[in-house]
């Protein structure tokens, strides 16, 4: 059975959301201000923790088990030799390119279903409605293919620039080098060379950040009104017009917020970290108790689970603000919500 998203309810206009027209319409639902979006946002991310945690730390788990399989694998193979050996190269090409060609659609597929629940979950908050994540993965799942295709496309058009221009750039390193075999670090065509790949390279930046931007409301887009990926895409690129600074602005208040909140846990951790050096000092670790052994474990369990709870809250709440954003836009463009796909 297809899901069937709710029409949106008019945003609270209770105080202190100001009433935009003289006379306002009763039930009738207008785009709010900034500083409205932003308490929104986080009124969202507040009364709906539990679902967003457990979507984000399961897709999260799923990633930090791959890369240790990876790492295991490249352990086993002889890649990360013991000191002082030396990793074999014909090795090392066997055994990264596969992993790597396995990696690439297992990280696509995750953050694809990813992507669609905590959307899914997003929109629906939005609704004023509760969801389980449960409810939101199954939602995902049915339509996995379009969310992954959706990733792979929104991720080409982001990171392609700056791919092939990191091969470009080394190509042109390299034949300088074996074109002038003489040339040295003062070599005019370095000299040039380097601050042109430097320029290029901001540019490549500035590019992914705007089209990072454009399609930022892709994923709600795509969920709520049941699009293709590349029907998604474009009318991310139109809803998007004329505020990519308003939803730059929100990202970076979330962000700053959130560098504020791991830097406390950073500090907590060095905190204990610093005793239990100290302590560790004043005998050897080597003939350290069970008790002692299981607790520095404990220890770093819980701060496993907390910085995992930080990413999927962060996630969270960038997930919410696309969604708050996506019917702003929609409000501010098409004057109502687009009905949602059945």
């Amino acid at each position: 059975m297809s899901d069937f998203n709710p029409p949106l309810p008019p945003y609270p206009l209770l105080p202190p959301y100001p009433l935009p027209p003289a006379f306002p319409t009763p039930g009738a639902v207008y785009p709010m201000t900034f500083g409205q979006i932003l308490d929104r946002i986080f009124r969202l991310v507040r009364g709906n923790l539990s679902p967003f945690l457990a979507i984000g730390m399961l897709p999260f788990g799923i990633v930090i088990a791959l890369e240790a399989v990876f790492a295991g694998v490249l352990y086993l193979a002889g890649v990360i030799p013991h000191p002082p050996a030396q990793p074999n190269p014909t090795t090392l090409a066997l055994t990264i390119v596969p992993l790597f060609i396995l990696f690439v659609p297992a990280m696509l597929f995750i953050y694809g279903l990813y992507y669609g629940a905590t959307s899914y979950a997003a929109l629906q908050a939005d609704h004023d409605l509760k969801v389980t994540a449960a409810e939101a993965f199954r939602h995902a799942w049915s339509r996995i293919g379009r969310y992954a295709w959706l990733l792979l496309l929104r991720s080409l058009i982001v990171g392609l620039p700056i791919f092939v221009l990191a091969i470009l750039i080394g190509v042109a390193a390299l034949l300088v080098v074996y074109l002038t075999p003489n040339s040295n670090a003062n070599s005019p065509v370095l000299f040039l060379l380097i601050p042109i790949g430097v320029l290029l390279y901001l540019g490549s930046l500035v590019y992914a950040a705007i089209m990072s931007l454009r399609y930022s409301l892709a994923f709600p887009v795509c969920v709520h009104e049941g699009i293709t990926a590349g029907h998604a895409l474009k009318r991310s690129g139109v809803l998007t017009n004329g505020a990519k600074g308003r939803i730059f602005l929100a990202l970076l208040i979330i962000y700053a917020i959130g560098y504020v909140c791991i830097m406390v846990m950073y500090l907590i951790g060095i905190f204990i970290a610093v005793i239990v050096g100290t302590a560790a000092s004043m005998g050897s670790l080597a003939h350290a108790s069970p008790l002692t052994i299981a607790m520095l474990v404990i220890g770093g369990l819980i701060l496993f689970v907390v910085v995992l709870l930080w990413s999927a809250l962060l996630m969270a709440a960038y997930s919410i603000a696309f969604a708050v954003f996506y019917r702003d836009q929609c409000l501010r463009k098409d004057g109502l919500m687009t009905s949602p796909a059945l």
